[in-house]
Parts: structure tokens; C-alpha cells; sequence
């Protein structure tokens, strides 16, 4: 039998094992993973070189994903902008992503996590805004999800975080000309930009501006409908840029439509059907619902709760009407189970838990996966006293979708309250593995760590066997 002989490792040998040999690495923006001085302490461990700032020995430079490298007055980074100019002087200067970062230094998990998909109330949680408005953006079209399970919506953070700094800067009176032009020079180096630039298009849209989609005109910034583009859509040509209030619009030829899913300027003064214009009685239940959101989500719970319950009726008419007439086109209306969703939220936000519950009800009876109508009712009940119905409801939830954050989340927090500790504790580990960066996943940490130092101390107290 041959003996195996070991050849040690050279310098050399060393050297090329480690995937940053050679590089001077450098950051900019907020890093989603962890800090810059951690970054900069992984860049040596790896085999390169961290730098504070930025030069011709620079090799490599990280873009943080939380959010965009976005200075406070709009514009890219003095980093990235050395950058761009290092490259175009053919430099070996390669910029990164954050993520591609991590991945090149094997830490796939931290790049997953990153790359991780948020439900609202975990979003509400990390960027600080409340799920409302999570909701309407998604609503309006500024933010998509990237999955949905059981009607439970699923964002990417980084997109999510996008819209949050563009909305900041807007409203901190960055104009849209800056944040458009860094948008642009951003998207000559990462992929995802070209979004960033459609979202500010809806963000910096006001009362020139419409979007039209699949179903109509729509107010992006209030969530109204304002035209029924399908009835006007033989007379009016809409421009990508704004017309003059008194310019008669060119007519559109019948076979000629517009793309359904373009940003488009319009008129108001031509186009648009004011709702305050027109009586009450003919706002259809798209446009109730959308009033109530927006009164809901302005705290006119009241007005909010008479809006969602026109919403309701609207479309409890036109039922009856299709089941008389059954050849009869439906109108488009927003689907009932959402309604009373929206509802059951702006009822308990004024202070009537029994209304709110009824209503989750009626949105589970439309909708027996609607998982986070399941969740929003056991905490309900949870609140009331109701504990055997509040983990009925969280079960259910959680056997729609076990990866479901948000159910887990609540459910935890009910064991936890009845002493259930050993359950309690395998839920806050499985709530972990779904959500390790807010500050819910700090208290799941700190409650495995408790009670394991706890159960170490009794092992420890326990009298040995003679």
C-alpha cells in the first residue's frame, strides 16, 4: 500500500485560495448585510486590501443594497462617480453589487437573506412606515410583489426600500430631474434601475399626470379612477407629455389603442371626470373603494368605514343584477373579500374589535385561503381573551402556508403568553428562519437564548446520580 504523502501548503498555494487575492476594495452606500468596518474586516480575511476611499489602485467596488447609494441632495456618490470616470479611462475597476459581493466570498446565506422576500408587516417593522402605506403602494403600482400565497402579498426589500429613499428625497425637496439623471448613471452599472426610474415616474406625478391600466384612468397619487377610458378611448389620444389645459386632444382611431399598461399625461381640464364634480350617486364601487382607502389611510375612519360600506352595496346590486341578467357584462369592481379586509382594518382602528372581527369573517367566507385576514383575527381575539380561538385561526394560517412570517410571529407570542414554552420556542425558531434582520427576530433571539441558559442552569443544579 503506496503511503500518502502530504505536501504542504505554499504561500502561493494560499494565496490563490482566497477569492480576494490581489483586489483593493472599497464601498459605498448602506450595506444591507452589516456595516462598512465589517465588510472592510471580511476583505482582509479574504485576502484583499480595504480602502476608505477611492483611487486608481482601487480594483473593486461594493454597492450597498439597502435602498440606492443616493446622497442626501439626490445625486450618486462621489465613489461611484470616481468610479465611472476610473473606467472609462480603462482602468481594471470592476463595481459590484452587494450581493455578488457576497456570494464571490462564499457567504450565500447573507446573500439570501438580502435578497429575502417581505410581507408588509415585516417591511412596516424594517423601513419604519406604517403597513398602510405599504399597501397603497402596492395598490397604485409603485411596488410589486414578488409572490403571493394565499392572497398574502411577498416584496422584495431592496425594491420596497427603492420607493421609501426616492419618496424621502422628494419630499426633503429633491427634484425629480436630479434623482432621474443619478437613476440613469446608476443604471449603467446595476441591473434593477430601470424599475427605480418608473417608480419615481409615479411618485412625481400630480394632478398632470394619470396612469391608465387594464381597467381605466387612474390618479397614481390618490388611487381614484377619474375616466372610463374604455368609453373615451375612440375620442382621445393620450400624450406622453402634458398637454395645455385648452388644446383640443387628436382623435384616436377605433382600432388604434394605447398600450394599457403606459404612463400617460393628460389634461385634467379635457379629460378628467372630477369625482367631486359628479354626484355621489354615480362614483361606481372602484371608486368608492379607493376613496375609502385613501380616507382610511388619511385616519377619517368614519367617512372611511360609509365609503368601503357604498363599496359593498354597489357590488351587491350589481350581483343581483347579473343573476337577473345573466347575459349582462359585469362591471369591474375591486374584489369583495379585499373590501372587507380594508374594512375590518379601518373598523378596528376606530375602536369596534367585534365589527372588525365580523368583517374578517366575511373576507375568510369569500376567501378560505385569504391568509392574512386568518392572522389579523387571531390577534384580534387574542386581544379579547378569546386564546382557543386566536390559535384556531393562527393554525389555520400557518397550514395555508408554514412560511408564512407573520402567522408564526403571533402565534409565538400566544404560547409564549399561556407558558407553553417548548412550543413557543420551536415557532420563534421557525419565525427565525423566515426573518432574521428585525427587531422581532432580535426578541425570537433573545427568547432562545434565555431559556436555553435557563435549561443549561437546571441541568447544571440537577443532583448526580449515586
Amino acid at each position: 500500500m503506496t503511503d500518502i504523502i502530504e505536501i504542504p501548503q505554499t504561500d502561493q498555494t494560499l494565496e490563490s485560495s482566497q477569492p480576494l487575492a490581489g483586489e483593493t476594495v472599497t464601498f459605498t452606500g448602506t450595506l444591507a448585510s452589516m456595516v462598512h468596518r465589517e465588510a472592510h474586516d471580511l476583505v482582509e480575511r479574504h485576502g484583499g486590501r480595504a480602502v476608505q476611499s477611492m483611487s486608481g489602485m482601487v480594483t473593486m467596488l461594493v454597492i450597498g443594497e439597502e435602498g440606492w447609494p443616493l446622497e442626501t441632495d439626490g445625486r450618486t456618490s462621489q465613489k461611484l462617480g470616481d468610479a465611472t470616470r476610473l473606467i472609462a479611462d480603462g482602468t481594471g475597476l470592476r463595481i459590484v453589487a452587494e450581493s455578488d459581493w457576497l456570494h464571490l466570498i462564499g457567504l450565500s446565506e447573507q446573500r439570501d437573506e438580502i435578497r429575502r422576500s417581505y410581507t408588509p408587516a415585516m417591511l412596516s417593522q424594517l423601513l419604519d412606515v406604517s403597513v398602510n402605506l405599504i399597501r397603497r403602494w402596492a395598490r397604485i403600482g409603485l411596488i410589486r410583489p414578488v409572490r403571493t400565497v394565499g392572497r398574502a402579498p411577498f416584496f422584495d426589500y431592496r425594491e420596497v426600500a427603492t420607493t421609501q429613499r426616492l419618496a424621502r428625497l422628494l419630499d426633503e425637496g429633491v427634484t425629480p430631474d436630479i434623482l432621474e439623471r443619478s437613476l440613469t448613471e446608476l443604471s449603467r452599472t446595476l441591473a434593477g434601475t430601470d424599475r427605480s426610474l418608473a417608480q419615481l415616474n409615479l411618485l412625481v406625478q400630480d394632478d398632470r399626470v394619470l396612469l391608465r391600466d387594464t381597467h381605466g384612468i387612474l390618479n397614481p397619487r390618490t388611487g381614484q379612477r377619474l375616466l372610463d377610458f374604455e368609453q373615451q378611448s375612440a375620442d382621445l389620444r393620450l400624450h406622453a407629455s402634458t398637454e395645455a389645459p385648452d388644446e383640443e386632444p387628436a382623435p384616436v382611431p377605433v382600432d388604434e389603442e394605447p398600450d394599457a399598461d403606459s404612463v400617460v399625461s393628460v389634461s385634467f381640464v379635457e379629460a378628467r371626470m372630477q369625482l367631486d364634480d359628479r354626484s355621489m350617486d354615480s362614483w361606481t364601487a372602484d371608486e368608492w373603494f379607493n376613496e375609502a382607502c385613501r380616507l382610511s389611510e388619511e385616519a377619517s375612519f368614519a367617512a372611511a368605514i360609509n365609503a368601503f360600506r357604498n363599496c359593498l352595496t354597489l357590488i351587491a346590486t350589481e350581483s343581483a343584477m347579473l343573476s337577473e341578467s345573466p347575459h349582462r357584462v359585469p362591471d369591474v369592481f375591486p374584489d369583495p373579500a379585499d373590501v372587507h379586509f380594508h374594512l375590518a382594518d379601518a373598523l378596528y382602528r376606530s375602536g369596534n374589535s367585534e365589527g372588525a372581527m365580523e368583517r374578517y369573517h366575511c373576507a375568510i367566507e369569500l376567501a378560505p385561503d385569504f391568509i392574512e385576514a386568518w392572522t389579523q383575527l387571531g390577534c384580534l381575539q387574542a386581544e379579547s381573551g378569546r386564546s382557543l380561538d386566536a390559535e384556531m385561526s393562527f393554525l389555520t394560517a400557518i397550514a395555508i402556508h408554514d412560511a408564512n412570517p407573520d402567522a408564526l410571529l403571533h402565534y409565538s407570542q400566544l404560547l409564549d403568553g399561556q407558558g407553553r414554552t417548548e412550543e413557543a420556542l420551536h415557532h420563534w425558531k421557525c419565525y427565525l428562519q423566515l426573518d432574521s434582520r428585525g427587531p422581532w427576530a432580535d426578541h425570537a433571539r433573545e427568547r432562545i437564548r434565555v431559556e436555553q441558559e435557563a435549561s443549561a442552569e437546571q441541568a447544571t443544579d440537577l443532583p448526580e446520580a449515586t
